[in-house]
């Protein structure tokens, strides 16, 4: 069974919430319920998994290995803005490989998220350490490293801008800090989780050394090459376009849902919220347009979370909840942030 909220230290759901007793107990029982009906979705598609990354990785090498083909810097920058937006998706890949939900291959699998993250800097083991707090912590412990609502005593306390950037949290954080607001936080928040989870510290030394590692090699070659310019721009362009892609997708997952309820799965499934999507944006997305069931239970794959959707909404419905939080599209979503 996936861990009770009861279980999370810090956790708001040991704090008088208004639920009764037997409500409690029978959403218990439902949630179970509804577990046991998804039980059969755990199982990963290596041959799938793999698909999907090469369908995304390939063509990405191929257009950046068009933008060092060209010399002329302005008839690069579209090979390179193409090659980044698809690295994105694949990037996308690495959460599922947190959950080991993509190959299902254990330490090569993690390895293959390393390999993916550090040429363009991000701390993946960090992130993975921290992805499950996150799961463990959201909509119940304020230490959640992910959490992107303020709590009233924060809010109370915040600016007119801070507050302002609370509302509307898509102008600073997407346009202006993008990705390296990302990383930053990874390492503030992996110190000062680093008492919650065993392998914070080593995967921060780990990350730390690995992004240091590549990221001289790849200068070193750059240099080599008179290339340096070239370089820069990559990285530059990668943080600002894969950054921000991964900023909006986290905000419009969790915006302004942040709260417990009885059960550590109704938190998960109501603190989460989905977008409508047809096959293509979803496998595009890791799945994770079913954001609230990813949530409630992670060990499901990207390409069975619509099924489980199904089978926890007509749930949920029978049971007399109400829906689960939901967009029509990513466009409906980015309005919330706005």
């Amino acid at each position: 069974m996936t861990s009770d909220a009861s279980l999370v230290p810090g956790s708001d759901s040991n704090q008088d919430t208004g639920f009764s007793k037997e409500q409690r107990r029978a959403d218990r029982l439902m949630t179970e319920g509804i577990e046991d009906l998804v039980q059969p979705l755990f199982k990963v598609n290596q041959g799938l998994g793999w698909l999907r990354l090469f369908a995304l990785l390939v063509p990405s090498l191929a257009c950046l290995w068009m933008y060092w083909q060209e010399p002329r810097l302005l008839l690069a920058l579209p090979w390179l803005v193409a090659s980044t937006l698809l690295y994105a998706f694949v990037m996308i890949s690495t959460h599922d490989i947190s959950h080991s939900t993509l190959l299902d291959l254990g330490d090569i699998e993690q390895a293959v998220g390393c390999a993916l993250s550090w040429p363009i800097g991000w701390p993946y083991r960090t992130y993975r350490n921290l992805h499950q707090l996150h799961h463990r912590m959201n909509g119940m412990d304020l230490r959640d490293p992910e959490r992107r609502e303020p709590s009233e005593e924060e809010e109370a306390r915040a600016g007119a801008l801070r507050r302002l950037h609370f509302q509307h949290p898509f102008w600073i954080s997407v346009l202006v800090f993008g990705g390296l607001q990302l990383i930053v936080s990874m390492f503030w928040f992996g110190w000062k989780l680093r008492d919650s989870h065993s392998r914070l510290v080593a995967g921060m030394v780990n990350d730390l050394i690995g992004i240091l590692v590549v990221q001289t090699c790849m200068f070193a070659w750059a240099i080599s090459q008179g290339e340096v310019i070239k370089l820069i721009l990559m990285l530059v362009v990668v943080e600002r376009l894969v950054g921000a892609l991964m900023q909006v997708r986290g905000m419009i997952e969790h915006h302004r849902l942040w709260h417990a309820n009885t059960t550590y799965e109704l938190t998960q499934l109501y603190t989460s919220r989905n977008i409508a999507a047809g096959p293509l944006v979803n496998v595009l997305m890791g799945g994770l347009p079913h954001h609230s069931l990813h949530h409630a239970y992670p060990s499901i794959p990207y390409d069975r979370l619509p099924e489980a959707t199904a089978i926890a909404e007509k749930t949920l419905l029978s049971h007399g909840k109400p829906p689960l939080p939901k967009v029509d599209n990513y466009i409906e979503g980015l309005a919330l942030l706005m």
